[in-house]
């Protein structure tokens, strides 16, 4: 078997080649100007509502309430308008029992469905006055690992490709990054070291096909550095790609320098799930005015395209192994090694990293769920304390229940 570079030595960054893939067209739906609100009037005629493709003035999901004498969520906007919310009632009532029940320092979750980008639960816990679900304030941690995943294969190397390792399982040193036949004695092609979370095959990949101008692009696909389209402003991810050897490595395997919003760690899953291409979500299904007119309505709106659709076939295999013997294998199993959701097909990459001052220990769980006629994208945050109370796997896998079956099991 092939080794990575010699014995005692660091694989060097190499030259990128030109890819026919990576050169492929992207497709972009950018926000349109705001003159009313907010509100973008595409194609309205007159005494027609317009459509909502720009962030809504005054709107902040994380205020929404039941409306009375309805079964709808509503959030009320300036002027005495009043906008009603996509979610699902039942879901959304369940998830924020959820988190409270857990007593989590701070946790968000956030489910799109996936065919249209459409929210359908947006809870957050532990952060008055923030909706932490727009926050880009978590480390993205081996989550990004989906977008070091995506450069890899777009550089064309092959999932069937085995990469020899040893160490790096909570920390990546000089030594890890070295090659040498006598430690390196498990090998792994990358859906495994995708699904185990091997920071150590991410990293020696990394620093022999990728660069730091390489890993910005690829995330700049995935819609890092920048707002992202919805009908409330989203702070952008942030990505630095340091050029020391080291540090690179270490953040092309996840290790801080990269932040993600819960909302888009959803995102992400969705593009995934729909072949590399991204909707914009939306969470308002129509504003009305004072007198109960409808003034403007909500719906799907393409955004990008991150990556091709075969790179996206890639990593859904890798998602799935995350749930069926990676790291989210415990949260989506019981004792016995039974699933709980038996029949849904489901897929995900988990990430955890600590962080002190103060300290907070933070687990994602980003994925896809197919059954019972739906599909759905989420993100799952969680910053617990020195006391852990549930990891993202496990409370994904409970919202899932909740949407899925019904009631959580546990």
């Amino acid at each position: 078997m092939a080794m990575l570079g010699v014995v005692g030595a660091v694989v060097p960054f190499v030259a990128l080649r030109h890819n026919a893939v990576a050169q492929r067209a992207r497709t972009r739906e950018a926000p349109a100007p705001s003159a009313d609100g907010g509100v973008a009037a595409h194609g309205r005629s007159r005494g027609a509502p317009a459509s909502i493709t720009a962030a809504v003035e005054g709107l902040d999901p994380s205020r929404a309430h039941l409306e009375r004498g309805g079964g709808d969520y509503v959030v009320d906007l300036p002027g005495a308008r009043r906008a009603t919310l996509t979610l699902e009632p039942a879901w959304q009532r369940a998830t924020a029992a959820l988190l409270e029940r857990h007593q989590l320092p701070m946790a968000s979750v956030v489910v799109l469905d996936t065919a249209t980008g459409r929210v359908l639960v947006w809870a957050s816990r532990g952060a008055p006055g923030r909706d932490l679900a727009r926050v880009a304030e978590a480390p993205a941690a081996s989550v990004f690992k989906i977008v070091t995943a995506s450069a890899l294969l777009e550089q064309g190397f092959s999932e069937r490709t085995p990469t020899c390792w040893s160490g790096g399982f909570h920390a990546l040193t000089l030594r890890d990054l070295m090659t040498d036949p006598r430690r390196d004695r498990e090998c792994s092609t990358l859906p495994e070291a995708f699904a185990r979370s091997i920071n150590t095959v991410f990293a020696r990949r990394s620093l022999e096909l990728l660069n730091p101008d390489r890993i910005q692009s690829m995330a700049r696909e995935w819609g890092f550095g920048e707002a992202l389209p919805f009908d409330a402003p989203v702070a952008p991810s942030q990505l630095t790609v340091p050029t020391e050897t080291l540090a690179f490595a270490r953040t092309a395997a996840g290790f801080w320098n990269s932040t993600l919003s819960p909302l888009h760690g959803a995102l992400l899953a969705q593009g995934i799930a729909r072949g590399g291409e991204m909707t914009r979500p939306w969470i308002v299904s129509s504003i009305r005015g004072a007198q109960g007119e409808t003034l403007a309505v909500g719906g799907e709106h393409g955004w990008r395209r991150a990556v091709s659709p075969e790179v996206a076939a890639t990593l859904v295999r890798s998602m799935a192994r995350t749930v069926s013997d990676g790291t989210g294998f415990h949260g989506f199993h019981d004792d016995r090694g039974r699933a709980y959701l038996e029949g849904v097909n489901v897929g995900g990459k988990t990430g955890t990293l600590t962080g002190s001052e103060p300290y907070r220990a933070y687990t994602w769980f980003v994925g896809n769920a197919e059954g019972a006629g739906r599909r759905l994208s989420l993100a799952v945050m969680i910053a617990n304390g020195p006391l852990w109370r549930v990891k993202a796997p496990t409370l994904a896998r409970q919202v899932l229940q909740i949407a899925l079956r019904g009631r959580s099991t546990d």
